[in-house]
């Protein structure tokens, strides 16, 4: 055991919260999985995302306060700062769009959904993955092979939108076009923050190589 460790023993509560919000992400992508291939069931789901999405804000909480706190960290204070918001702003998207998939009265599910939905969860997956080898910090290529893998899932999810808005525009349900296309628009908006975590944790894992 390293001195340091005898000195600080919480100097390494970072990561642990790291990928304690990480497994929250995967959980809240899970459920949004679930409600929809359940629609219009499922819709009481919605909850248990609000719930965690409480639970991320309070982890937020915990990063800064122990970042305030400590004199040495494992990662440069910076890359706290910076990674810590950014897996935040995916459970926040992740509520919001959970939400407005509920609170639309969509009647029934379609295949849009069930891939979007499908590749946030991949996503939420190899943050997962990545976040845990972060705390190694031995092995920043392997964090940055799924960092490469999210930028991937991340530009089908924008091949996907262009096409989901293309198809949508030539039914005739103007009121469902645009419930539609405000949740695919929403389900894009947390794969680009799923993209933003990838960022942070590849600058992290390069500057530790």
């Amino acid at each position: 055991m390293r001195i340091r460790d005898l000195i600080l023993p919480e100097d390494r509560v970072f990561f642990t919260l790291f990928v304690e919000m990480a497994d929250n992400i995967s959980e809240a992508a899970t459920t949004l999985n679930e409600i929809t291939h359940e629609l219009p069931g499922g819709t009481e789901k919605a909850h248990r995302v609000r719930q965690i999405e409480h639970h991320g804000d309070e982890i937020t909480r915990k990063v800064f306060e122990h970042l305030d706190e400590s004199l040495i960290t494992p990662l440069e204070p910076e890359e706290i700062a910076r990674l810590a918001p950014v897996l935040d702003d995916v459970l926040d998207r992740l509520d919001w769009v959970t939400h407005q998939l509920c609170n639309y009265g969509i009647p029934e599910t379609n295949d849009v959904l069930k891939e979007y939905s499908y590749l946030i969860l991949l996503a939420s997956a190899e943050i997962s993955l990545a976040t845990k080898n972060l705390a190694a910090l031995t092995q920043p290529e392997e964090v940055r092979s799924h960092v490469t893998e999210i930028s991937r899932l991340y530009n089908l999810s924008t091949e996907l939108l262009s096409r989901a808005i293309l198809e949508l525009f030539k039914t005739k349900d103007l009121l469902m076009i645009i419930k539609l296309k405000d949740i695919y628009e929403g389900m894009a908006k947390v794969m680009e923050k799923c993209n933003d975590v990838g960022h942070a944790l590849g600058d992290i894992a390069k500057a530790h190589a």
